[in-house]
C-alpha cells in the first residue's frame, strides 16, 4: 500500500525539523563551550581590556559550510561550502544592523551534473547578549533577502536520449535566523562565528538549509 502523500510530506517536514534542531543545538553547544572556556580561562587581573567605541562599522570576510535540510535539496545536492562578506553597523552595546553577501556552492548528487550555487544578499538586526566582565558576547540575528540559485545546463549520462537539462537561474525571497558568538581579540579585531537556518520561498513551498561560518571581524570607528 502506498503511503498517503499528505502523511509522507508531513513525515519529511518533521524529519527536516528534527535535523535542523539537532544541528542548531549542536552548534549552540560548541559556541557556548567556546564562550564559557574564555570566561573560565580569563584572569581579570591580567586581562587586557578591549575598548569598543559605539557606534562603529565592522567588516568580516567569512567562510564556512552549507547543509541541505529540506528533501528537495537533500535529494539533489551534497553539503558544500561558502565564502562571503559580512558588514555591520553596531549602534550600541546590544544592537547592530548587518548586511551579508555569500557565494554558496553544493556538488550535485546526479552524476555529471554541474555544481549548484546560491548568491545570497540579506540584511537584518543583530542583538548581543553581553556581560560586564567579558569583552566577548553571544548574539542572535535575523534577516530577509534574495537568493539567486544557478546551475549550468548539462546532459545526464544515464539518459540515452541525450536530452539537455536547461540552465537554471532564478531569484527567490527568503528569511534566515540564527545564533553566534563574537570573541574579542583586540581593540580592532574580533572572531565572528555563527550558525543560521535559511528558508527560501518557492512556487511549490519552501527550501531550507543551514550554514555554519566564521571569520575575522575588523572594527572601524
Amino acid at each position: 500500500m502506498k503511503e498517503p502523500k499528505n502523511e509522507k510530506k508531513e513525515g519529511d517536514n518533521m524529519n527536516t525539523l528534527k535535523k535542523c534542531v539537532i544541528l542548531m543545538f549542536s552548534t549552540l553547544l560548541l559556541v557556548t563551550a567556546s564562550f564559557s572556556q574564555q570566561n573560565v580561562n580569563t584572569n581579570p587581573k591580567k586581562e587586557k581590556s578591549v575598548k569598543k567605541i559605539y557606534p562603529h562599522v565592522s567588516i568580516a570576510p567569512i567562510g564556512g559550510a552549507i547543509f541541505p535540510l529540506t528533501k528537495s535539496l537533500r535529494d539533489e545536492f551534497k553539503p558544500g561550502g561558502l565564502v562571503g562578506l559580512d558588514i555591520g553597523y553596531r549602534l550600541n552595546k546590544e544592537v547592530a544592523l548587518y548586511g551579508k553577501f555569500s557565494y554558496i556552492f553544493m556538488s550535485s548528487k546526479v552524476t555529471g551534473a554541474p555544481v549548484g550555487n546560491y548568491l545570497e544578499f540579506s540584511a537584518g538586526p543583530r542583538y548581543y547578549f553581553t556581560h560586564p566582565k567579558l569583552n566577548s558576547s553571544l548574539f542572535f540575528e535575523a534577516g530577509v533577502g534574495a537568493y539567486n540559485f544557478m546551475q549550468k545546463s548539462y546532459v545526464n549520462p544515464a539518459d540515452t536520449t541525450g536530452t539537455v537539462i536547461p540552465q537554471i537561474s532564478n531569484i527567490k525571497a527568503g528569511i534566515n535566523g540564527g545564533i553566534g558568538v563574537s570573541l574579542a581579540l583586540s581593540n580592532a579585531v574580533d572572531i565572528l562565528a555563527k550558525a543560521k537556518y535559511h528558508n527560501i520561498f518557492t512556487q511549490n513551498g519552501t527550501q531550507g538549509f543551514m550554514t555554519i561560518n566564521g571569520g575575522f571581524e575588523f572594527r572601524f570607528r
